[in-house]
């Protein structure tokens, strides 16, 4: 079963890559970035590069910008745990590609992620022989996957996130996902939940391990109460917002700004490229807007975070945030990261739209820590209790404590994990 997976997967690989180039090439021109190490996405290193990372590194794969912020945080765990380890780490965007090479070192090596086509995957893993392949959440490479597994190499997946989408699909699959899945040499689990769900799609118990999230992994003392008292602004900060949002965003502002005239809007969205877009929106609303990448700093009109790396430093500042890709008129849907700003001490509001964060986001708001709107209108009611309410808000942080408390120590624990299983199993 496990070959005709692999038969079907590059049967179908041309013509979906194909299929998906246009696509790839109009983000290439609006993100910028996808050129830089272009070459290494066909699977291609100068000497360099080659001789430096050498052979026998432990390679990461992260997809984008929160599965590598996963990765940095496991392998520098890993890296103190074990001074001799040396990690390979790639990722598909641009945006993660930037953040890994600010954190690139002797013993950490970012790459562009490989072309998962069979010869230059299979040529790829003979010239690396990595010490294990670990993939992050849900990006799986099946070329990559089998080639590690026909030399001996160790595969695990770790932090493993399955949608409801994802799950509904492998369903429907199940005679071919289980086997694709069984190969794996262990998958650990951010939730107790998620390990009936991944036995029902035909999984092996003795694979799954339960660790906690590492994502949500920040120690009790960092992530803190504040009771914010308006003194000279109140800052509104909508987080990762999708085509759709920001409008929405803005007129609930609109309203707002004439109760509360100290009520300051930051909006960061999703893909910086958007920034004209996000602009002109907000003019034909009659309202101006400065690009933090042209210097802007706050002010009574709304700031454009449109840089990269800066969001994480606007969490602690924030009175509110809002976490985008979740309303019902967001292009896309399934919401983005709710857990940062709550360990920075900030309230979070968030969409009806979460299935990526589920049933984490759920369980937020059942237990008070977060709140759903769904329009306009329930944005406007939601900020203005809070905002009237210092209580209310460091009532929502100290329920997300309680919350996140499981995930404290979940990275250590994927790390003794890995310790005890690449021992045994490398070739």
């Amino acid at each position: 079963m496990r070959r005709i997976t692999i038969f079907l997967y590059n049967l179908l690989f041309v013509p979906i890559l194909l299929s998906l180039l246009p696509g790839y090439l109009v983000r290439i021109r609006k993100r910028g970035g996808y050129g830089n190490k272009a070459l290494q996405r066909l699977g291609i290193f100068d000497r360099a590069t080659a001789a430096r990372i050498g052979q026998q590194r432990i390679w990461i794969h992260a997809v984008s910008v929160g599965e590598v912020g996963i990765a940095l945080k496991f392998a520098s765990e890993f890296h103190n745990r074990n001074p001799g380890s040396r990690f390979l780490i790639s990722t598909t965007t641009s945006t993660g590609l930037a953040i890994l090479e600010g954190s690139a070192s002797d013993w950490l090596e970012p790459i562009a992620n490989p072309i998962d086509f069979p010869i230059i995957t299979s040529r790829l893993i003979r010239q690396l022989r990595p010490t294990a392949l670990l993939m992050v959440e849900a990006d799986l490479w099946p070329n990559r996957i089998a080639a590690c597994k026909s030399l001996g190499i160790p595969v695990a997946l770790l932090n493993a996130r399955l949608s409801s989408r994802s799950e509904k699909r492998f369903r429907m699959a199940r005679a071919f996902t289980a086997s694709f899945f069984n190969q794996l040499d262990l998958i650990t689990l951010t939730d107790p939940a998620d390990k009936a769900r991944w036995v029902a799609l035909g999984v092996k118990p003795a694979l799954l391990h339960l660790m906690g999230n590492i994502k949500h992994d920040v120690p009790a003392c960092t992530t803190h109460l504040r009771n914010r008292n308006p003194i000279l602004h109140t800052i509104f900060l909508a987080a990762s917002t999708h085509k759709g949002e920001e409008q929405e965003i803005a007129m609930a502002w609109l309203t707002l700004k004439k109760e509360f005239p100290k009520l300051r809007l930051v909006i960061t969205p999703r893909h910086v490229e958007r920034r004209d877009e996000i602009r002109n929106t907000l003019k034909k609303l009659g309202i101006p807007c400065h690009l933090r990448s042209e210097g802007a700093d706050l002010s009574e009109e709304p700031l454009l975070l449109d840089t990269t790396g800066e969001l994480s430093a606007w969490y602690p500042r924030a009175t509110i945030v809002f976490v985008g890709k979740s309303l019902p008129c967001s292009v896309n849907r399934g919401g983005q990261n709710m857990i940062e700003p709550l360990q920075a001490g900030s309230p979070v509001l968030i969409g009806p739209h979460t299935g990526n964060f589920e049933p984490l986001a759920t369980q937020l708001c059942e237990a008070g820590a977060a709140i759903r709107v769904s329009d306009q209108q329930e944005t406007i009611d939601s900020i203005r209790s809070l905002l009237g309410n210092a209580e209310k808000r460091a009532n929502m942080i100290a329920a997300s404590i309680t919350i996140l408390a499981p995930h404290h120590g979940a990275t250590i624990r994927n790390c003794e994990l890995v310790e005890r299983f690449l021992p045994r199993l490398q070739p």
